[in-house]
């Protein structure tokens, strides 16, 4: 063959190509494959000093350290970041020395909301030692974080418990004790039933009977045949936060004290543990066992209008004797105070007329001046417990949508929790408890 035939072949030849391109190819591919290597072992090691940094944070904000100086918190954050740093491998040694490396602050402040407060803030700047990239004379990567944590002593705190007694709050806690009671309840002149299981002082239908034979009201028909009522598990609810109250305290060496009362009309405002909160647990929670509500006269003047929750309101500011402190247990300081309102929040009073709906904010706004903090448990007032009455259909119904943020407006901060037919009261109620007592607790 020609030697110019063979150059044009030669020319015209593609079949090393791919090969020419892979090895041309292969060293950018080994430095991409090996810096995202390289990344990856940064961002672990970040979200392991991440780790140390949380731990860090808490450290200082712990229990046992609260009542030391702050010089003393800040060497524990120091102490326990050091600790889990040094034992990651594939990290530059640190100079927990150096502010620019490693820092931690500690600080403190006192608050109405929050009593004594204090917040530590741990920032850490390392270098993630490159297996690759240090080829191409990138020798590390940069990793930072920040961890914040905040705690609080556990103040001494009175609580102040209301609880709704009115007849609406007889309403049972499922929809089965609702449809049950509806159903059992049917009489000349009312097919649907009734919903609430009214306490009367003189029951007048025929069809409710105990096993005598003789005539009960709805309260008494519901309860022996096992019922719950939301008054039954309202203080059920408040027999568990006592528990549990006691079961903090002995965790985080705070001192609870309660005062339980019920109200309807504020004329029937009752006080279960006398005049003062009560330290003695175990007599908190007897008491609260006896909540009731009071037997009603059907058909007596005004006596469908049982809910005063301003009167009630204000017996119970009066209650309360003196402002609250902070419960730091230092001379001249008071226990903090919480007041729980547990209600179904329908107003149904007779003040120049009747006047039925959401509660007003008046005596909220009272007490929270007073620095108490309200925390408010909400039992829904359902459309379905009441719309088989023509009466309560046109004037109970359409006010429904209001009560919700007449009691969110009561309640202090994020104080305020709804819990529906078959949703559990006493778990709503411990919830909001939680919330009134501090913890050390991460923030960022």
């Amino acid at each position: 063959m020609p030697m110019s035939a063979r150059s044009s072949a030669f020319r015209r030849d593609r079949r090393g190509n791919v090969m020419m391109i892979f090895g041309l190819s292969l060293m950018p591919i080994t430095f991409a494959t090996g810096m995202a290597i390289d990344y990856g072992t940064a961002m672990r090691l970040q979200t392991e000093l991440n780790a140390a940094a949380d731990a860090a944070a808490l450290a200082a904000t712990s229990a046992t350290m609260m009542d030391k100086p702050l010089e003393a918190a800040k060497t524990q954050a120091r102490i326990m970041f050091e600790a889990q740093a040094r034992s990651l491998p594939g990290i530059v040694p640190m100079n927990f020395a150096d502010p620019a490396q490693f820092q931690a602050t500690v600080t403190e402040t006192t608050t109405a909301a929050d009593g004594f407060v204090r917040t530590a803030t741990v920032t850490y700047r390392g270098e993630s030692i490159n297996s690759f990239a240090g080829i191409l004379g990138t020798r590390t990567l940069t990793i930072r974080g920040t961890a914040t944590a905040q705690a609080s002593i556990a103040p001494d705190t009175d609580f102040y418990v209301m609880l709704d007694a009115s007849s609406s709050m007889a309403l049972p806690t499922t929809t089965a004790g609702i449809d049950f009671l509806k159903a059992k309840t049917v009489r000349s002149g009312n097919p649907s039933g009734c919903a609430f299981a009214c306490h009367q002082t003189n029951p007048d239908n025929p069809n409710i009977r105990d096993g005598s034979g003789k005539i009960i009201d709805y309260y008494a028909f519901a309860h022996n045949n096992g019922i719950e009522l939301r008054i039954d598990a309202g203080k059920h609810a408040i027999r568990d936060m006592v528990a549990n109250a006691g079961r903090e305290s002995s965790a985080n060496g705070a001192a609870y004290r309660f005062y339980l009362a019920t109200f309807d009309r504020a004329v029937n405002y009752r006080e279960l543990t006398g005049s003062t909160p009560s330290s003695d647990l175990n007599f908190v929670a007897a008491k609260a066992a006896t909540a009731e509500t009071i037997a009603v006269e059907m058909h007596a003047k005004l006596y469908d209008r049982q809910t005063e929750h301003a009167g009630s309101l204000a017996k119970l500011n009066s209650a309360i004797t003196d402002n609250p402190g902070n419960g730091r247990r230092v001379a001249g300081d008071r226990p903090k105070a919480v007041l729980f309102l547990i209600t179904d929040g329908m107003r149904d009073e007779e003040i120049n007329g009747r006047q039925l709906g959401p509660m007003t904010a008046d005596q909220c706004d009272a007490i929270k001046g007073r620095g108490v903090r309200i925390a408010v448990l909400y039992t829904t007032y359902t459309p379905e417990s009441v719309n088989y009455d023509p009466w309560s259909v046109n004037n109970v119904v359409p006010r429904l949508p209001e009560i919700a943020p007449a009691l969110r407006r009561c309640a202090s901060d994020d104080l305020f929790f709804e819990v529906s037919t078959d949703g559990n009261i006493s778990q709503a109620l411990n919830t909001l408890f939680q919330k009134t007592i501090q913890t050390s607790r991460l923030t960022r």
